[in-house]
């Protein structure tokens, strides 16, 4: 192909969410976009050159779609993609397993007269679930290219690149029945302007109603032809009870389903699991996984009626492992009984346990524990430790370097290998500009001032500090994802989340959130409408803890008793129900529908969540490090002009007298604003001051720790949300956060009052 050639079309990637598109388009480019099995992942459509077509055509990746009559802002995104005036050839990537899904979105293409070529990837995967396609009969039927793929395996992708030049428009044709056939030759006839795609597509579009269409209309045809359309329209639903759109789908629909059934093998002999591995996994897996659930969920219960029951560390233990004794036979048998002869492999078993009516929360709960380990505890306290004091340091006292030592777990001892005299960055730099500069100077303090420095706070912040927590976050986050755990979570909050005006797809950002509400606030992105977009913003700053403020919370409240731990953490998610409920009812707007398939189980790829880490990461740092360095640049203004200590004066007599607070904790609620996790420590020590001798307060402790948590989110995250819902919208929900968390805390502590 001449490069004239190649610059007669491009090639889009169109398909349904979570079937690779993301895959095959890095190796088409060698561009990565993030790789996801959660439906909405890819939300802005990427581009990139693909040099092995004789040339530099350009590949478009699109996002994931179920149809391309849309319903959600992804689908509108992807159909206008196609709607675009130039010459395209498409390669619609299928999930091999579900056939019929991905045909639905062919038949669309064949009415646009769009040339395509089809790839059923994940071929391993459907022979794994012993079935078959019968490929020549496909394409004979279609009359287009039909190429099998592995994408994450790279097979497939030399036949593709061979038979993208070779795309024709499928031989599809679908009969709506007279009465629609005649709507849509009507509107054919009224459509007077050039169109890149067949006019029967677009007729078949404005019949079922497509608003998202008509608006892209308004452009091209007048008033009037418009007006005549919905006459038309109107006309052809006078004969039906359902609306055009779902007679138009059920027809399609049929006819798809009459189409796979031509094509599909099925009987062929399924992948079994070796009889050794399922006997490890019934004998000893279950039964181990299913001990330690139940021993950790009563040790933990155990623990939280500590301070109203006096128990021995004997009797704590013996009623865990009696509880984990009857978890183990419990689950192990109903495991056993009702999986061992039905032949399923292990990732089937595990998937169908994941999504147990009783199982499945306490996984959720051991799952999250785990997670917070990792990057509650260590990423947001041992490493960032390190990054923050170590690796960054002080611009104005050296940081003491750093030893590297062996560790031995098993033993509890550590070998000491070197001391490196690294005294930190920020110190360096310090040093450095103080041969120009005296530390004194305000061009000084705006770059290293320890409260509101641009490098000191602003750079720090976002590398030592958020870069840490996001990378073990977005780790544990790929493991959950590529194994498939992800999704099967968000159908089974989709109920809890329809009560707050959302539905399962949010699960997304508020897992998210929990390890940045920074980070998570730019996803919400991949929610349908505005309202939840809002509302998901909205309980994101309000009542999700990061996982810094959270491990700074439980190792707080952990030191006083468990119990008040348990208060905390109803509180705040009640919280959360109650403000999504009414947001709900306030806010205008319809809740979109939630259609997701369950992927199946399977073992992650390591290669793969390790790339998509190191892309997400660089995702996020190149979107907040700006936001974080304006916010302290806002800081450094604020604190110099005065007004910090204006705001710590006026909101004084709030704290002392509605909260009954020392004075002293104001300051906390202030620093909070620029790190959640600095604003509970600040407070914490306040309260031990104050408490002096007679020691802390819990009262005291649990109001001031419910209301930084409930209080106005942190300055980076309120630069995210006016970026992504607007200035008014981002300070209406500050108008409403921060009287809203004063009056909790007010009304907590009136009720601790009480006992």
């Amino acid at each position: 192909m001449s490069q004239k050639a190649a610059d007669i079309y491009k090639v889009a990637l169109v398909g349904n969410p979570n079937v690779g598109k993301s895959v095959i388009f890095g190796l088409l480019t060698g561009k990565y976009v993030t790789v996801s099995n959660y439906p909405g992942t890819t939300v802005e459509v990427s581009k990139g050159i693909c040099k092995g077509l004789d040339g530099s055509v350009e590949i478009v990746d699109t996002p994931g779609a179920n149809s391309l009559i849309p319903l959600s802002e992804d689908e509108r995104v992807a159909r206008d993609m196609l709607l675009e005036e130039y010459d395209k050839h498409i390669v619609q990537v299928m999930d091999a397993k579900n056939l019929r899904r991905g045909l639905l979105i062919t038949t669309q293409i064949a009415e646009m007269g769009l040339p395509v070529v089809l790839v059923l990837n994940m071929w391993d995967e459907l022979l794994d679930r012993g079935m078959n396609i019968d490929i020549a009969a496909l394409q004979k039927i279609v009359n287009v290219p039909v190429i099998k793929a592995i994408a994450t395996h790279r097979t497939g992708v030399s036949a593709l690149l061979g038979a993208i030049p070779s795309a024709k428009v499928p031989n599809l044709s679908i009969d709506y029945g007279i009465l629609i056939e005649e709507g849509i030759l009507k509107i054919e006839k009224v459509l007077t302007m050039d169109a890149r795609i067949n006019k029967r597509a677009l007729a078949i579009m404005l019949l079922s109603r497509d608003e998202a269409l008509e608006d892209n209309l308004r452009d091209k045809l007048t008033h009037e032809i418009l007006m005549e359309i919905q006459g038309i329209r109107d006309d052809v639903q006078k004969h039906f009870s359902n609306p055009l759109s779902y007679v138009i789908n059920i027809k399609r629909v049929s006819f798809v389903d009459k189409l796979t059934k031509k094509v599909s093998i099925a009987h062929i002999q399924k992948k079994e699991t070796h009889p050794l591995i399922r006997g490890v996994f019934f004998y000893f897996l279950v039964p181990l996984v299913s001990f330690l659930v139940g021993y950790r969920l009563m040790a933990l219960l155990m623990y939280l009626i500590s301070a109203g029951f006096q128990t021995s560390d004997v009797f704590s233990l013996a009623v865990s492992l009696i509880a984990g004794g009857i978890s183990a036979s419990y689950f192990s048998s109903s495991v056993y009984l009702k999986n061992r002869k039905a032949k399923l492999t292990v990732s089937e078993i595990l998937g169908s346990i994941t999504m147990h009516p009783l199982a499945a929360f306490p996984i959720l709960i051991i799952i999250l524990w785990i997670v917070y380990k990792l990057v509650g505890e260590f990423g947001a306290g041992t490493c960032v430790d390190f990054f923050e004091n170590k690796i960054f340091g002080n611009s104005l006292n050296p940081s003491g370097g750093f030893d590297i030592a062996l560790y031995i777990p098993f033993v509890r001892k550590s070998y000491h290998i070197l001391h490196v005299d690294f005294q930190g960055f920020n110190y360096y730099l310090g040093l450095l500009t103080q041969k120009v500069i005296s530390k004194d100077n305000i061009i000084f303090e705006l770059f290293f001032n320890e409260q509101s420095g641009l490098i000191q706070v602003g750079l720090t912040y976002a590398i030592a500090i958020v870069f840490p927590i996001v990378g073990f976050f977005f780790l544990a986050f790929g493991i959950m994802e590529d194994s498939g755990y992800l999704p099967r979570l968000a159908v089974m909050v989709d109920k809890v989340f329809k009560q707050i005006g959302l539905n399962g797809k949010a699960i997304l950002p508020m897992v998210l959130g929990l390890g940045c509400d920074t980070m998570a606030t730019l996803t919400t992105r991949i929610l349908n409408t505005k309202k939840e977009r809002i509302i998901a913003t909205l309980l994101l700053a309000l009542a999700i803890p990061c996982s810094a403020q959270l491990g700074v919370i439980a190792g707080v409240l952990g030191r006083i008793s468990g119990i008040y731990f348990a208060i905390y953490a109803f509180i705040i998610c009640t919280q959360l129900l109650f403000v999504g409920y009414l947001s709900s009812k306030v806010l205008p707007g319809d809740p979109s529908d939630f259609l997701m398939e369950i992927p199946p189980f399977r073992m992650p790829k390591l290669s793969n969540i390790f790339i998509k880490t190191f892309y997400r990461v660089h995702w996020f740092l190149k979107e907040a490090v700006p936001l974080f360095m304006i916010g302290t640049l806002a800081l450094f203004i604020a604190t110099k002009l005065g007004v910090l200590s204006f705001v710590e004066k006026m909101g004084a007599p709030v704290i002392k007298n509605f909260l009954g607070l020392p004075i002293e904790t104001t300051h906390g609620f202030i620093l909070g604003f620029l790190r959640r996790d600095y604003g509970a420590v600040s407070i914490f020590d306040a309260l031990q001051e104050k408490g002096g001798n007679a020691g802390i307060d819990p009262k005291q402790l649990l109001v001031s720790l419910v209301v930084i948590t409930l209080f106005i989110p942190c300055l980076a995250n309120f630069f995210v949300m006016i970026k992504e819902q607007g200035t008014k919208n981002a300070f209406l929900m500050f108008a409403f956060i921060l009287p809203y968390s004063i009056l909790i805390g007010g009304i907590l502590r009136i009720i601790l009052q009480q006992f």
